[in-house]
């Protein structure tokens, strides 16, 4: 990131500290940020992840196994990123869970269709990463009681767009309902800054939702690459001020469940 723009954000930060309340020398209550990605995109791999890696950030990736498999075939989607770009966010220190195993509406399967696409995944993802996945996220944020019983009898933690919108409570947490932030692109980073901020103010758990991070033309579920860096920028510059932490839902969990 150009000198600039890191000047920018660091006088942003300043400026959502005053907003918020907090002199920028006060001791807020810790706080805990996860950053998700859905899908398995192929601009999350050349984006996404060169970004987080470059602030040495890491994150939870929802991969449905089907399509990265056909990704990783000679005629697969171009779109999808493929196994040996999984590896990489797993030897960055991302943490791997599943969204389902094709990406369909859990919603509208059969009783059958819910337990291999539920099931499946924990059996691909051991095969090829070596770790079973422990955390899943619903496609498309469709699931309902029956679909949430299935997937909560094989996974420890269901990431949803319910609940809290993102800004999840760290006693008395629901584990079927962790709620995410999506951030799209008509949000600034300053928003997202901000959000960053409250949660340390009140010690909330954000978890922010990504789809899409792309270089030019942002569409829908898509967010411009610069402003993500941004963002990136800011939460780096929280956890340096060791006002948040950066970890995975996973590791997340796990201090819940200690501080608990």
């Amino acid at each position: 990131m150009e000198y600039a723009t890191k000047k920018l954000i660091r006088s942003l930060l300043v400026a959502v500290f005053v907003f918020a309340g907090m002199s920028v020398s006060a001791e807020p209550a810790r706080s805990i940020l996860t950053i998700t990605f859905d899908d398995g995109g192929r601009s999350q791999y050349q984006n996404g992840l060169r970004i987080a890696k470059a602030y040495g950030i890491v994150g939870t990736l929802f991969v449905p196994p089907a399509n990265i498999s056909k990704a990783s075939g000679p005629d697969g989607p171009s779109w999808v990123i493929n196994w040996d770009e999984v590896r990489e966010f797993h030897n960055a220190g991302w943490e791997i869970g599943a969204h389902g195993l094709s990406h369909l509406r859990l919603t509208e399967l059969e009783p059958f269709e819910i337990e291999r696409e539920v099931e499946q995944p924990i059996a691909d993802i051991m095969a090829q990463i070596g770790v079973e996945p422990v955390s899943f996220s619903s496609p498309y944020g469709a699931f309902n009681d029956e679909t949430i019983q299935r997937i909560m009898e094989s996974y420890s933690y269901h990431l949803s767009w319910k609940g809290h919108a993102g800004r999840n409570p760290v006693t008395a947490l629901d584990q079927r309902y962790i709620g995410r932030f999506e951030v799209t692109n008509d949000m600034s980073s300053a928003l997202v800054c901000g959000e960053m901020v409250r949660a340390a103010q009140t010690g909330i758990w954000l978890v922010l939702l990504f789809h899409g991070i792309v270089e030019e033309n942002p569409q829908e579920y898509q967010i411009a690459a610069w402003k993500y860096e941004e963002i990136l920028s800011c939460a780096n510059l929280l956890a340096q001020s060791e006002i948040i932490q950066i970890v995975t839902v996973k590791e997340a969990m796990d201090i819940i469940g200690t501080a608990n």
